[in-house]
């Protein structure tokens, strides 16, 4: 009978196991799908933004040519207004660009990827949490490779590491970017001056809705997903980390 309550107990346990592990299953597939209709929302809003930017563009490129000479009697004044909506329909379509890269739904598609570009992208769209407050120095590798994957994959990577540099950094710091190719091999070096993961923390930063932020800052389902992003492209990442010194991430991809 002792034997028999020490199996039901042992059985029980290892049902509340299989338990709590199908329940952050289920969590993590609405956290999917949430994932899923943002991006098909996102990728809405993008087509929806772009067509009267279009419009907003052209205009403005047939009014400069219309009033060109009327234009150069009120140049001083004219000029600086025009430049200046200029510039925000180049950023606003930035915007669009980057949200049109990130919100794509095709997982399974494999092509060239340019990850200067998506890093770029991706820092483009961090831009309001960067600025007056992050120093961002990049050094590209100048070397001629060729990266093949999936775009919005990469994008989702590179956006989910610069985003917890970003947040790591509470007051002014700096983001490091160092790409470089080796052995058949593109490296990816992000580092941080932000406050650090401490060492009982490191060994559960890719587990599933584990994290350090505050309440409503993450899932906690960034690393585990980018770690899951990397491997299906043949890749790994690594990260290091003190506390109040910073932390370093860096992603190994196969190139051609």
């Amino acid at each position: 009978l002792h034997s028999t309550n020490d199996n039901l107990a042992q059985q029980k346990e290892e049902l509340i196991t299989i338990l709590n592990k199908l329940q952050k299953t289920q969590e993590q597939l609405v956290q999917s799908e949430k994932m899923a209709s943002l991006g098909i929302l996102a990728s809405g809003v993008a087509h929806e933004i772009n067509n009267p930017l279009n419009f907003i563009q052209g205009g403005l490129f047939g009014l400069e040519n219309y009033f060109d000479e009327e234009l150069e009697n009120h140049k001083e004044k004219v000029k600086p207004l025009l430049n200046a909506i200029n510039v925000g329909v180049e950023r606003a379509s930035g915007i669009v660009t980057s949200l049109n890269h990130y919100s794509r739904t095709d997982n399974t598609k494999t092509e060239t990827c340019d990850i200067h570009e998506i890093i770029d992208d991706s820092l483009f769209m961090l831009h309001n949490k960067i600025k007056n407050k992050i120093e961002i120095q990049k050094e590209y590798a100048e070397t001629k490779f060729t990266l093949l994957g999936n775009k919005g994959q990469l994008h989702q990577v590179m956006l989910n590491l610069l985003l917890n540099s970003v947040q790591a950094i509470t007051k002014k710091g700096y983001i490091s970017i160092h790409t470089e190719v080796n052995n058949n091999k593109l490296k990816v070096t992000i580092r941080d001056t932000g406050s650090g993961i401490s060492k009982e923390n490191m060994s559960k930063i890719f587990d599933p809705f584990f994290t350090t932020k505050e309440a409503g800052e993450g899932t906690g389902l960034g690393m585990s997903i980018s770690l899951k992003i990397i491997e299906d492209h043949k890749g790994k990442i690594e990260c290091k980390s003190e506390i109040n010194k910073g932390t370093e991430v860096i992603i190994t991809l196969p190139i051609k």
